[in-house]
Order: structure tokens, then C-alpha cells, then sequence
């Protein structure tokens, strides 16, 4: 018997079946914009299998648990969505529903980067930044919606967010702020290498990180300015919750060295006294950039 997990961003979604615990299938699916009711259908189809007991479910955006209502998102265009509900009348079939940052830290837990860990943080990088909290071995929602630190107050009188509001941390740390960077260093130099390098074709934050792992000094620069913004905002988190491990996942945080390295050096100076503790590790998700939809799979199973 399998489940079916599917974690649907702000600019991809990706699906994954898993039978016995091992991923058998995985495709991405949809493009950007289409409501996200539709979106889950297709990647539901894209990996279905009559022998499918589940499926999961992780959203990026404001999602009311348990009853799995999308209630809104700064990157996903629809507003009090009862996703979980909608599903299950047309699969007939167990359904659950959650942010995506909290479906990736519980399958990072059953088997990733936070497996044996019982007090940690999930931050999700991808076309913004969303996070997860985990205590004593369970993932706190507040009320529903906690973890939404992507939209903490980074500066406030910094770039204004997709969410509305002005200086948040994901407009600094996160793909999109990556691309911004490149952009910047284009306009500026049209006819140097860097620019020569992207061309005037679309660029992602994956596509820079790509270049500064391949050599190049001006993508190493960009993607250290942003995993420095990246270290700052984790080292708050740090001080708020003194987690025992924190996972970067998602699109963008999959990436590795090149964006962490300056996070941890960033994050271990900025810690107070830091003299006197010890920064906690700051490793990649174990699933990479699929941490969202096999967590989303595990949590089926866990329901079923």
C-alpha cells in the first residue's frame, strides 16, 4: 500500500508516492497560478496508483489545522480554501492538509536531517521563506499559523514583501532575493562575464547558487550576501527558541555549502554570548528540495 504527498509552492509543485516508506515516484507538476485545488488533482494524477491509502498535503502559506483550510498566502493566489475537505469528496480517500514547512520538518524527523531530534527548526527557503517549529517531538502551530517568520520585520524600512508589508526577512533571504541581486549586477555590467554567463534569459535562485558552486566570484558574492541575511535571521530564531538542531530545506536551501557556510558563520558570530554556548548545527534537509512532499506522505501514512 502507498500514500501520495504533495507540496505546492509559490512557484512549483511537486509530488511524491511513497510505498514502504521509500519514494517510487516523483514528478513536478502545474505551473504557477493555477488555483490550488487543481494544482493537487494534477500532481495526484501525475503520481496516482490504485493501490494509494492517502494523501498529504503541504501548502505554502496560512493553513488552519486540523480542518485544513488554506486560509491565505502571499504566494499562492486563493483565500479560505477547505482544501482538506474538497479533496477527500473527490478522492474518497484519507486527506490531510498542512503548511508546507510543517510537513516538511515532520518527515524530516521520521527520516531526514532531524531524525533523533526531539526540539528543533525547519526554515524553508524557496520563493519566500517559511519555517517550522518542533517541541518535544511534535510540531507546534500556535493557533494554526506559527512559524510564519519569513515575515518578520528583517528591516523595517527595507523592500516591500508580496505579503503587503515592508522589510520582511524573506525580501533579503530567499530566491527571489537572490535573482534581485543578479539582476542588479547585470544592469550594472551588461557586457561582463556574469552577464555574458545568465544572458538575457529568466534567472533563479538555483541558476545563481549553480554558478558560485561552478567558481564563479560574483555568484559566490550574492549568494553569501544572502546566506548572511540568512544567518541573521536564524541567529533571532536561535535566541528565541535555542532549538537543538535547525534544518534549512526547500528549493533554494537544498542548495547547500555555498548559501549555508555564510549562514552558520553569520549566525555564530551574531549569537549572543556566544562565548559562552554553542551555535546549534545548521544542516540541509535530508530529503532536499522534496523534504515538503515526503513529509506530506509520511503524514498520510500517519492517518490512514
Amino acid at each position: 500500500m502507498s500514500t501520495i504527498g504533495i507540496d505546492i509552492g509559490g512557484s512549483k509543485a511537486l509530488s511524491v508516492r511513497l510505498a514502504d516508506g521509500e519514494v517510487v515516484e516523483e514528478r513536478h507538476t502545474a505551473a504557477p497560478g493555477e488555483p490550488p485545488l487543481d494544482t493537487a488533482l494534477a500532481a495526484i494524477r501525475d503520481v496516482w496508483s490504485d493501490d494509494v491509502e492517502a494523501v498529504g498535503v503541504g501548502i505554502a502559506g496560512l493553513v488552519r489545522w486540523p480542518e485544513g483550510v488554506f486560509a491565505w498566502g502571499p504566494h499562492v493566489d486563493s483565500t479560505d480554501l477547505p482544501l482538506r475537505d474538497l479533496l477527500h469528496r473527490e478522492l474518497a480517500i484519507p486527506v490531510v492538509v498542512d503548511n508546507d514547512a510543517n510537513v516538511a520538518a515532520y518527515g524530516e524527523r521520521v527520516s531526514g536531517a532531524a531524525r533523533g531530534y526531539d526540539d528543533f527548526l525547519l526554515v524553508t527557503l524557496g520563493t519566500g521563506i517559511g519555517g517550522a517549529i518542533v517541541i518535544d517531538g511534535e510540531v507546534y502551530r500556535g493557533e494554526s499559523f506559527a512559524g510564519e517568520w519569513g515575515h518578520i520585520k528583517h528591516n523595517p524600512t527595507g523592500r516591500l514583501c508580496d505579503c503587503g508589508k515592508r522589510g520582511c526577512w524573506e525580501t533579503v533571504a530567499s530566491g527571489p532575493a537572490l535573482v534581485r541581486l543578479a539582476r542588479e549586477v547585470i544592469s550594472l555590467n551588461p557586457e561582463g562575464s556574469f552577464a555574458h554567463r545568465f544572458g538575457a534569459g529568466p534567472i533563479s535562485g538555483e541558476d545563481v547558487t549553480a554558478a558560485a558552486d561552478a567558481g564563479d566570484e560574483v555568484a559566490r558574492g550574492l549568494v553569501a550576501e544572502v546566506g548572511a541575511e540568512l544567518g541573521r535571521g536564524i541567529a533571532n530564531l536561535i535566541a528565541i527558541f535555542d532549538p537543538d538542531l535547525v534544518v534549512v530545506g526547500g528549493g533554494l536551501g537544498s542548495v547547500g555549502e555555498s548559501l549555508l557556510g555564510p549562514a552558520r558563520r553569520f549566525a555564530a558570530d551574531a549569537l549572543h554570548g556566544g562565548n559562552h554556548r554553542l551555535s546549534p548545527p545548521i544542516l540541509v534537509a535530508g530529503s532536499g528540495a522534496r523534504a515538503g512532499a515526503v513529509g506530506a506522505a509520511y503524514l498520510a501514512a500517519s492517518i490512514r
